[in-house]
């Protein structure tokens, strides 16, 4: 399956730590991410992580604070992401 990143907001970038976590836990697999992605701006730091999430096959995406209605729209253009509020139950299975 793979491993299910939590993470804050993301100001070193959320392929960085990505990557951190693949390596820290052995495992090359994201299955899915919840967070803070640090994006505003649809320019080509967007272009460049929406093609990082589509190149490792990321199933389950949140983005949520610190992540722009803009960039939201843009990643859901190429992207199956998800909303996150109060309440939230994640179920992986």
């Amino acid at each position: 399956m793979g491993l299910f990143v939590i993470t804050g907001c993301s100001h070193s970038g959320i392929c960085n730590i990505l990557e951190y976590a693949k390596r820290v836990c052995n495992d090359n697999r994201i299955y899915g991410v919840i967070g803070g992605f640090h994006l505003f701006d649809v320019n080509e730091k967007l272009k460049k992580t929406i093609k990082y999430l589509e190149e490792n096959n990321i199933k389950l995406l949140y983005p949520c604070h610190c992540v722009s209605l803009k960039a939201k729209i843009e990643m859901a253009k190429k992207l199956e992401i998800n909303e996150v509020g109060v309440g939230l139950e994640i179920n992986i299975q």
